[in-house]
């Protein structure tokens, strides 16, 4: 089944139109948030911690916040999560005909989804070409239908109508297209239950979820989980051959944490937004995403 919602196309210009609600929704937490014309927050970004409620529960918070900010009845962008899907990079000759392409594509989706017992949406995508380019590098999203329906349902449930449904990883790349990060380039992303390291380069893309529980990390004041963390961190950067990274999320606005990460591994810099909490980097490049229809 082809994904019938809207999957954006990676590097895409971001242009000013109107406000822009995002919303970024796990099981444990909810994050939302609404731009205006000038990439700033029309009220306080909004974050809960729910992984205790049960699921009505859940709506019914989410109906709350939807109400005390004035969202019930527009359109928003979001995301599945990194366990929902699945990205491949591909790349065929440049030679190929417009429908020899299509095929091989559709092939290669075709292969993949039969490896997945449940029922599947996917998409693809082209990358620019290089002028010496030898090859059509194209994006392969396929995520699981359930999960896709879930996340649409909840939004309707609550007076939200879903108009872009994405991909935690594309996300994270599309910032740092929208940032100009000159390619290849990696972001680390750690949030308070995972991280995730992302590479972007011109003929690969990449990805890694890390078991890391920053939250629980901060709770208990363990510093030995942090040390694993950094480990599998740096073995990551050697098995990928990635020399330096930039460092995204809730973490960044720790000082201690920061200060002990920047320490031991090759940070290029640290991606803070603009008037956004650090925690609201996956619904602030949602919000830009929004905006370019």
């Amino acid at each position: 089944m082809k994904l019938s919602v809207q999957i954006p196309s990676l590097g895409r210009l971001f242009k000013k139109t109107r406000t822009s609600p995002a919303i970024y929704v796990t099981d444990k937490l909810v994050r939302l948030l609404e731009l205006d014309q000038e990439r700033k927050p029309t009220f306080e970004p909004v974050e809960v911690l729910w992984e205790h409620e049960e699921e009505e529960g859940k709506k019914k918070i989410l109906s709350t916040l939807v109400d005390t900010n004035k969202l019930r009845g527009k359109e928003v962008s979001t995301c599945i999560t990194v366990d929902d899907g699945i990205l491949k990079f591909q790349k065929f000759p440049i030679a190929m005909s417009k429908k020899d392409l299509m095929e091989a594509i559709d092939w290669y989706i075709k292969s993949e989804t039969q490896q997945i017992k449940e029922e599947t949406v996917y998409d693809h995508y082209f990358l620019e070409k290089e002028p010496d380019d030898k090859y059509i590098k194209v994006v392969i999203t396929i995520a699981r239908k359930s999960s896709v329906e879930k996340l649409a349902e909840l939004l309707r449930s609550v007076g939200l109508q879903p108009k872009i449904i994405d991909y935690e990883i594309v996300v994270i790349i599309n910032y740092g297209l929208h940032a100009k990060l000159p390619p290849p380039f990696a972001i680390l992303y750690v949030d308070y239950y995972e991280g995730i390291l992302t590479y972007y380069g011109k003929n690969a893309i990449s990805y890694n979820k890390i078991d890391f529980n920053y939250k629980y990390y901060k709770d208990v004041n363990d510093p030995t989980l942090l040390d694993t963390f950094l480990i599998e961190v740096r073995n990551l950067l050697v098995i990928n051959e990635i020399s330096n990274i930039y460092l995204a999320g809730p973490v960044i606005s720790d000082e201690l944490t920061l200060e002990n990460i920047m320490m031991n591994l090759p940070v290029l810099g640290i991606l803070d937004l603009e008037e956004v909490p650090p925690g609201f980097f996956l619904p602030y490049t949602l919000a830009l995403r929004g905006m370019e229809d």
